[in-house]
């Protein structure tokens, strides 16, 4: 009885999630990472929970339970008219180029048969610069380490000052944007941090041969920006600049027909005539774009929206769980669809 009963369970849990993506009608889920490591590194550990091994074999042993693995032509062939998809799939993407995509996560991926697409920031591809966030993180990290530092003393007066009163240094660091990034640099300086050193000896980004190896194995290669702004505080010429130059990069790198993006950061609060643009029907600037705002229904077809994985420490399970009790939960109130 007690076998029964068990299996009888398990095929409850198993049916959940179909049931879930029926009642939804959000049968493609769309789940992306930056990274994956058992040894988290320094310019990555205050940023994202990311993923260990052995965490994100059982996010894909997961999702190859429920869902069938696609590929990002597989989406834009169905968007195209030409292609059904499978009647519950999923899509895996990887943002910003990192070297643990191909040393960790793609060797699990390609034994398990899923395919991926990995979006890079041209600027930072072999190892030219380092994104501003990841700089963020090597500061705080250094803050954290070093309480005893005679300069870190001076520099934490300053930030107690009745300018930075609100704030400690760490929250202020985190808190630096793209168009002050510069100040990143500075505190570096004060600290004898060289981020170029670090660049040198972490090589935290793919070089352009890997990448194009990866491509050689299936591996879509995707544009996110040429050096990862935040969109909604750039204006309109330097938001198509990031896009069109990065995709140009990217299509003459790997020679691929089909043209994608992600948003970095997010997408939030880029209105309608930049999408009209970029899906000009006469002469499209992208095939696909991404955002990352999790379930939602998107305004324009050819944009969609991902689910980050790495927010918290949570299962597979439960963040897509979440995500389907908190879109059912705001449908009753039409709040399911980005209107732009």
């Amino acid at each position: 009885m007690l076998i029964y009963f068990l299996y009888g369970l398990k095929k409850i849990k198993m049916q959940l999630f179909n049931k879930l993506s029926s009642l939804t009608e959000q049968r493609l889920i769309m789940p992306f990472y930056h990274a994956v490591t058992d040894d988290v590194p320094t310019h990555l550990k205050h940023l994202y929970n990311v993923r260990s091994v052995k965490k994100f074999e059982h996010d894909l042993d997961f999702l190859l339970k429920h869902y069938v693995p696609i590929s990002i032509d597989d989406i834009y062939n169905y968007l195209q008219g030409v292609k059904e998809l499978p009647k519950y799939s999923f899509f895996i993407s990887f943002d910003d180029g990192l070297t643990e995509f191909k040393e960790y996560a793609w060797p699990i991926l390609k034994r398990k048969g899923v395919p991926a697409t990995l979006f890079v920031n041209p600027n930072f591809v072999d190892n030219k610069d380092l994104f501003f966030r990841f700089k963020a993180s090597i500061l705080i990290d250094f803050i954290e380490n070093n309480s005893d530092n005679k300069k870190l003393s001076e520099v934490r007066e300053h930030f107690t000052s009745a300018i930075y009163k609100s704030q400690n240094v760490e929250s202020y660091i985190m808190n630096i944007g793209f168009e002050e990034r510069q100040l990143l640099d500075d505190l570096a300086l004060n600290f004898n941090i060289d981020f170029n050193d670090y660049l040198k000896k972490q090589q935290p980004y793919l070089s352009t041969n890997d990448l194009l190896e990866l491509n050689s194995q299936g591996v879509h290669i995707g544009a996110h920006s040429l050096d990862h702004p935040l969109f909604n505080e750039l204006n309109e010429h330097d938001r198509l600049n990031q896009l069109t130059d990065s995709i140009k990069w990217v299509s003459e790198s790997f020679k691929q027909q089909l043209k994608s993006f992600s948003f970095p950061f997010t997408d939030y609060g880029i209105d309608a005539s930049f999408f009209k643009i970029v899906f000009n029907k006469e002469k499209p600037l992208a095939n696909l774009t991404f955002g990352t705002a999790g379930l939602k229904n998107e305004q324009f077809k050819y944009h969609l929206q991902r689910i980050p994985v790495e927010d918290n420490d949570n299962s597979m399970q439960k963040i897509l769980l979440k995500q389907y009790l908190y879109y059912m939960a705001k449908a009753p109130l039409l709040k399911n669809t980005i209107r732009r």
